[in-house]
């Protein structure tokens, strides 16, 4: 068990975020143990993309999608002390490493989406990424969305 356990979502698929939220929680050591719950936006601030977007859109997104991801924390794990939400924009692999990093977890836990192997090419795969570059233990939970 560990103590300290990080699971990135991706809200846009809510079923596998809700799945893979009531899967970590038999990772965790105890009821001390720490849950970090990260989702991040694709780099809205880049020149080219920000161009498009009123100044503050970025900000009301980050806002709007902290809010999400707490209200599915308390709708799964409702009274779960030790949890925190984490928002951040940008490369989500990049990202999901430096909280890793940060926070000094000791297990990431990557829900799989099942992609296609052509999806994989064509977009990358996140969980890939953070396998090669974290400094803990990385574990993938397949079939969550099944």
């Amino acid at each position: 068990m560990f103590k300290k356990v990080l699971l990135p979502v991706d809200m846009q698929d809510s079923k596998t975020a809700r799945r893979s939220l009531e899967a970590a929680g038999q990772y965790l050591e105890n009821n001390s143990a720490e849950l970090h719950v990260m989702a991040v936006l694709p780099g809205l601030s880049m020149p080219v993309v920000a161009a498009y977007f009123p100044d503050d859109a970025v900000e009301k997104a980050m806002k709007a999608l902290k809010q999400e991801v707490a209200d599915l924390i308390e709708a799964v794990m409702p009274g779960r002390k030790h949890c925190f939400v984490h928002i951040a924009e940008g490369s989500a692999a990049r990202e999901i490493v430096a909280l890793a990093e940060k926070q000094k977890v000791d297990l990431i836990l990557m829900p799989s989406h099942n992609y296609s192997r052509v999806e994989n090419l064509l977009i990358g795969s996140v969980t890939s990424k953070v396998v090669e570059r974290a400094h803990c233990s990385v574990m993938v939970l397949r079939n969550i969305t099944s």
